[in-house]
């Protein structure tokens, strides 16, 4: 069984983060990764799965914050997402093969249902690979001088050292991260593995971890 997390990076400071979370009634750890970057470990719900798409049209919509959230699967499928105005405006995915849906049809041949159109198993024009893999969109939420060529070459799944592939998705995301000048510790860590004090700056905001979260104000 692989690593699986899910988060939330934010173009903001922290204070204005937690602010934002608190009036949501949300629980999660919020932690410094950059100038004015500020990553959020939301705690998970059922399945140990964190539901990020509310959190991120709140933060987007609500308090107008730019928003890229991510996800990772099982360490093997990366998931990013960047939210404006409420709104989900960009996707990648690292590895477009793990997003088909694999079924055996009435006469007993194996196909894949991906975004709505049906392939054979063996069809070589089922997709693979990564998609979205846009260095442009994704600079903004970096700080400083971004390399667009380093980090372009990340989102296809190219360049990375022996140590980040045998890390899988979670290496590409930890090296993304860097690329993009963050600190890469806090968004690549579930709230259930996470302790404040593994950050410096970090917070602990919403009730314990002990007592319920209602989460009122994302409905």
């Amino acid at each position: 069984m692989g690593t699986s997390y899910e988060g939330v990076l934010v173009v903001a400071g922290v204070e204005a983060v937690r602010e934002a979370l608190v009036r949501a009634e949300v629980t999660a750890i919020v932690a410094p990764v950059g100038v004015e970057r500020t990553a959020i470990l939301p705690r998970e719900g059922a399945y140990n799965v964190a539901e990020v798409d509310d959190l991120a049209r709140y933060l987007s919509g609500t308090c107008g914050f730019s928003v890229l959230v991510h996800t990772l699967y099982d360490s093997d499928l990366l998931s990013l997402y960047v939210y404006r105005g409420g709104d989900c405006v960009h996707e990648y995915q690292s590895e477009m093969a793990y997003l088909g849906t694999p079924f055996e049809d009435e006469d007993g041949e194996m196909k894949v249902e991906l975004g709505g159109v049906l392939y054979a198993s063996d069809d070589e024009s089922l997709p693979t690979g990564p998609c979205g893999a846009d260095p442009e969109v994704f600079s903004t939420f970096g700080t400083g001088h971004v390399d667009h060529d380093r980090l372009g070459a990340l989102l296809r799944c190219e360049g990375l050292d022996d140590e980040d592939a045998c890390m899988y998705a979670q290496g590409l995301h930890w090296a993304v991260s860097e690329a993009l000048n963050l600190q890469p510790a806090a968004l690549t860590e579930a709230y259930r593995h996470a302790n404040v004090s593994d950050y410096p700056g970090a917070a602990l905001v919403g009730p314990s971890r002990n007592e319920p979260s209602a989460g009122a104000a994302l409905l």
